[in-house]
């Protein structure tokens, strides 16, 4: 017995209980997804600076950013030439031992002292500058791409002496980015030099501190970019904006062409889906829902809404009922006022 057997509106009626059904599924787990929150980073174990220990060596640290490229969203990485400056008192040499955290491929990371001996200033205290070159790791947090704001960051921290011994302070006056640093597809729109403590959960083996923990001064410098609106208002948005409108013609079409009414938000489904597929190839694969990915799922729910109404119009249309064609011009402006407005809303 095949489909054949079965009365004409019997399918029809199927079918759009299987659509209703898909629609329902595809709203709940939108929902969910736009309630799940991304994952933040585990940062808990830095807390900023309040006061450094009576006894500890105050280090004024400073950065410049001279040049950033090679930025990849795909492995969370980037590259960063910077020139690092210390202003101290004291026998420790905060340079000797320090520490890019977050620097990765150790063998491509360049830490060049361009003085041989530290000089001292008019106010007696040390001067030690070094040039820094190498690729950075950095989490990138696309929960709002592409509209999305990332904090580009190098932490430094000394390997050897811990934060009751030796304290990295800023040196916001001085620090900064270089006026010619670009990176293509981004807008730079500003920098923060900050005081950290890193507490470890551990004490490295050693005896020492009793508390079983050991903490280290830090000093983070964030480079703050962002994408440029119009990447997302013409290359993301436009296109999807122009689908969406054509699949609307059918709310513009007479009801006495049911088969056309039903192509042009079928065809507009198709299109959606190989656009979703071609913005996703800039962005690795996350657990999360991005601002897109709404914004697209919001297309989804119109077009299949769309496409129930075009179902739903065509019995009427054939069904040959008294003022049917009058009902369904009055439901095609309706949908195409609140879809409107839901998809500018949402």
């Amino acid at each position: 017995m095949g489909f054949a057997s079965f009365p004409r509106s019997f399918l029809k009626r199927l079918l759009l209980i299987v659509v209703l059904v898909a629609l329902v599924v595809m709203v709940l787990r939108f929902a969910l997804g736009a309630l799940t929150s991304p994952p933040t980073v585990q940062a808990n174990a830095f807390r900023p600076l309040s006061q450094p220990a009576p006894q500890a060596e105050v280090v004024e640290t400073g950065l410049y950013a001279n040049n950033l490229y090679d930025l990849n969203v795909s492995s969370n990485t980037y590259y960063l030439d910077a020139y690092i400056w210390f202003k101290w008192n004291g026998k420790i040499d905060p340079v000797e031992n320090l520490e890019l955290t977050n620097a990765v491929e150790e063998w491509g990371l360049t830490q060049t002292v361009l003085q041989e001996e530290s000089g001292q200033l008019p106010d007696g205290r040390q001067y030690q500058i070094m040039h820094v070159e190498g690729r950075f790791v950095h989490p990138f947090q696309l929960s709002r791409f592409p509209l999305d704001r990332q904090r580009l960051a190098i932490t430094i921290e000394n390997s050897l002496y811990p934060a009751d011994k030796l304290v990295y302070v800023p040196d916001q006056q001085q620090s900064g980015y270089s006026e010619t640093l670009a990176v293509p597809g981004w807008q730079i729109r500003g920098f923060n030099l900050q005081s950290l403590v890193h507490d470890y959960k551990t004490n490295f083996g050693e005896p020492l501190p009793a508390s079983g923990k050991a903490t280290y001064s830090a000093l983070r410098y964030e480079l703050t970019t962002e994408r440029p609106v119009s990447y997302f208002t013409w290359k993301l948005l436009l296109p999807l904006v122009i689908v969406l409108i054509s699949g609307w013609g059918a709310f513009l079409l007479s009801p006495r062409y049911t088969d056309s009414r039903i192509a042009l938000p079928v065809t507009a489904l198709l299109t959606t889906v190989f656009l979703q597929q071609s913005y996703g190839d800039s962005i690795p694969d996350v657990g999360y829902l991005v601002l897109l990915d709404k914004i697209y799922a919001l297309a989804y729910v119109l077009i299949i809404l769309s496409i129930l109404e075009a179902i739903i119009t065509a019995d009427w249309a054939k069904a040959d009922i008294e003022n049917a064609f009058n009902r369904i011009i009055r439901l095609d402006r309706l949908s195409l006022v609140v879809q409107s407005l839901a998809l500018m809303g949402g």
